[in-house]
Parts: C-alpha cells; sequence; structure tokens
C-alpha cells in the first residue's frame, strides 16, 4: 500500500517543482550564453548592465527555486492533512505511518532533487563561462588545478570528502523535511490560526535545536582549545572539522527520528482537521 500512496503523492506533486527546475536550467543557459555574447566589449553600457542583470537574475533564481520548492512541498502538505482535503486523506485504508512515510519521502525526494538541480546549475553556467572564456587546454589546466588544490587542501581521498559531503547532505534533506512536518504537525494543534501555529513553531524547533546543538558542540570547542598548537600546525581541514559535522549529523538524525514519532502521535491522536 505504500507504494501506491507514493505513486499517488509523486502524480499530485510533481508539476510545480518541475517547472521551477526547468525555468532554473533555462535561466542557467542564458546566463552562460552571455558570456559569448559581445556586448561584453559593446561600448553601450546598457547592454553589459543587461548582461549582469541577467547572470544576478539566475543567482536570485537557485535562491529561489530552492525555497520555493520546499514552500510548495510544505503547503501541500498543510493542505493535504490539516485542511478540507484531509478529511479525504484520513479517510484511507492505511496506518498513520504509511501516510506520513509517503509525504515525507515525497517532500525528501523533491527537496533533494532543489538541492542537485542547483548544482547541476551552477556546473551549466560555469561549464559555459569557460568554454566561452577559455580555450580547451586552459579549460583542462583549470580543472586539474582545482582538483589538485583540493586533495592538498584536505589532504585525503577526495572520494571520501564526497561520500562524507552526500551523507551529510542526506542526513540535511531528512533534517528539513522533518522540521516541516514536525512544525506543521504542531501548529495544526491552533484551532484558528494552524499556519502562523506551525511558522512559529519552526521558530521555537529552530531555537531549541540550536540551543542543543551548541551544547553538544561544547565538548569539541575544549577539545580544539586544548589542542590548539596541533590543529594550528595542521593543513588537514577535513580531519579538523569532522567531529563537528558528525556530531550535528548524528544529533538531526536523532531530532528528525522524534520529530518523526511526534508527528505521527499529533495526527493519530490530536488530529484537527477545518
Amino acid at each position: 500500500m505504500l507504494g501506491k500512496l507514493l505513486k499517488h503523492e509523486w502524480k499530485a506533486a510533481w508539476k510545480i517543482p518541475t517547472i521551477l527546475i526547468g525555468i532554473l536550467f533555462v535561466l542557467a543557459i542564458m546566463a552562460g550564453f552571455t558570456y559569448a555574447s559581445p556586448m561584453w566589449h559593446s561600448e553601450l553600457d546598457g547592454l553589459s548592465l543587461l548582461m549582469v542583470m541577467l547572470i544576478l537574475m539566475f543567482y536570485f533564481a537557485i535562491i529561489g527555486v530552492t525555497v520555493g520548492i520546499m514552500f510548495y512541498v510544505a503547503v501541500r502538505f498543510y493542505k493535504s492533512m490539516f485542511t478540507d482535503e484531509g478529511y479525504l486523506t484520513h479517510t484511507l485504508p492505511v496506518s498513520t505511518h504509511q501516510l506520513l512515510l509517503s509525504k515525507i519521502l515525497v517532500m525528501s525526494a523533491w527537496i533533494c532533487l532543489s538541492m542537485v538541480a542547483a548544482i547541476v546549475s551552477l556546473m551549466i553556467f560555469g561549464g559555459m563561462a569557460a568554454v566561452f572564456l577559455l580555450s580547451a587546454d586552459q579549460s583542462l589546466y583549470l580543472l586539474g588545478n582545482v582538483r589538485g588544490e583540493i586533495a592538498e587542501l584536505f589532504d585525503t581521498r577526495l572520494i571520501s570528502i564526497i561520500i562524507s559531503v552526500i551523507i551529510m547532505a542526506i542526513i540535511s534533506v531528512i533534517s528539513g523535511t522533518m522540521m516541516i512536518v514536525g512544525s506543521v504537525s504542531i501548529g495544526q494543534m491552533v484551532k484558528k490560526h494552524k499556519i502562523l501555529g506551525s511558522i512559529g513553531a519552526y521558530f521555537a524547533l529552530s531555537t531549541v535545536i540550536q540551543i542543543i546543538s551548541t551544547v553538544a558542540l561544547i565538548p569539541v570547542m575544549f577539545h580544539w582549545i586544548e589542542n590548539i598548537d596541533a590543529y594550528t600546525n595542521s593543513n588537514n581541514i577535513f580531519v579538523i572539522m569532522a567531529p563537528m559535522y558528525w556530531i550535528i549529523g548524528i544529533l538531526s538524525l536523532v531530532i528528525s527520528v522524534g520529530l518523526y514519532f511526534l508527528s505521527e502521535y499529533l495526527i493519530r491522536r490530536k488530529l484537527n482537521l477545518d
């Protein structure tokens, strides 16, 4: 039954995020093509300004698409669970766990895809800029230098860094999704002002999590202070920062699990539909 729920949820949610991502890719290509335009060397200042504005539009589009998709999935979760639409949703012959899990998986997928789309659009933009501004030999030389500098900076295998970054990105997506789900689930308990309650719950949860994270990192900070000389002379940034990232990652997962069970309980026992 979970598979059917996922299929239905994906069909209901794919249109708006897909359009936003498509717009982002179009703007990335348009911004990249500006580097092939002779207008940069034109004596007409207005044309150069137009090119700069197009690049800035692409920059703000990255922010707008990632935030917009997150906002869209949050609104969809609220509408499908806690408004008139929720009456139909909660009559389905499925458990609360299955219903909530289908929502979370689709929301996480689109948040993850928005992050991937932002990275790919930047690669498209940067790649086109390199093609139009540099020769083939210069591009390959630059790429080799960048890879060498990254490997030297971290003083470890690049593949290990990439895997760690991917793991932290997945944790970030999960925690971000559960922040939305938890906030909306708590906010729906406010009878007349559910949206305001959800926003307030989001900021309250963010503050509490920030305090917990700071307290959890205190031992790491003391360890840094006690070994300041060793860390000062070390070029391995990855090793220095790894404890902090893993503590935050584990803490985020624990909080996400807690928010899941809290949301499931509130939806199952404290459901308050409009």
